[in-house]
């Protein structure tokens, strides 16, 4: 006899995890999954710092991100899951419709993106695809996912230009996003001295003279893609 899939009918439910700041949001979703035979919510929390203090002693399957929450947000929840437990499969859900935000997400480790003006039908048959075929699409998915094809050929296309490395990639995204060189050094177990001399490669190379006008080259130049463009 063949074992049943989590999920399925009559075997192991689907283990569900919610981070909201809402209150009303996490009961609503917690209402609205109550009933699904094949689902249960092991937990909620009301940011992303008690989302993953709770997971050190919950498993799931499934986790339902907010994206604007504070103390952590979602993409940062999203950051951390994609590297430390990449067999929950993420799902976000947000009042955000654009879709380059949805484009980022996707391509850090989201495996699908919901309207919270979403049906409840939805969001179910979102669990299951995301459990059962690792992703779950909807409209604006499939556009960012297009949006992003055509992001990665760009960057592509730049990093042969230029021909940059993966870690000086990921000192630029750094340093468009903010970062000092420590913060960079610590992030990358890299010295200071090893990122100020990488970073004054980098705007020579550019000809940027400060770090905004970094940042607007790489933006230009398909380096870099913030969120929220």
């Amino acid at each position: 006899m063949a074992l049943k899939k989590r999920g399925e009918k009559g075997g192991l439910k689907i283990r569900i995890g919610i981070a909201d700041d809402h209150t009303l949001v996490r009961e609503g979703l917690e209402a609205a999954l109550k009933n699904e035979e094949g689902i249960s919510v092991v937990f909620d929390a009301e940011n992303g710092v008690e989302f993953l203090e709770k997971l050190k002693s919950k498993t799931i399957d499934v986790a339902l991100l907010d994206l604007d929450m504070p103390v952590m947000s979602g993409k940062e929840v999203l950051e951390k899951l994609t590297k430390k437990y990449p067999e929950i499969g993420v799902i976000v859900i947000s009042m955000h419709t654009n879709v380059h935000i949805v484009a980022e997400l996707i391509q850090m480790g989201a495996k699908s993106y919901l309207k919270k003006d979403c049906k409840v039908e939805e969001l179910v048959d979102a669990i299951y695809n995301v459990q059962f075929d690792g992703y779950h699409s909807t409209d604006i998915v499939s556009e960012a996912m297009f949006i992003q094809v055509k992001k990665n050929n760009q960057r592509e296309e730049a990093m042969a230009y230029f021909n940059f490395s993966e870690r000086e990639m990921m000192v630029i995204r750094l340093i468009c996003s903010g970062s000092t060189s420590e913060e960079i050094g610590s992030r990358l177990d890299l010295s200071k001295k090893t990122i100020d001399r990488t970073r004054s490669k980098l705007f020579k190379l550019l000809n940027a003279k400060t770090t905004a006008d970094f940042a607007r080259i790489c933006i230009e130049k398909g380096l870099y893609q913030p969120i929220g463009r």
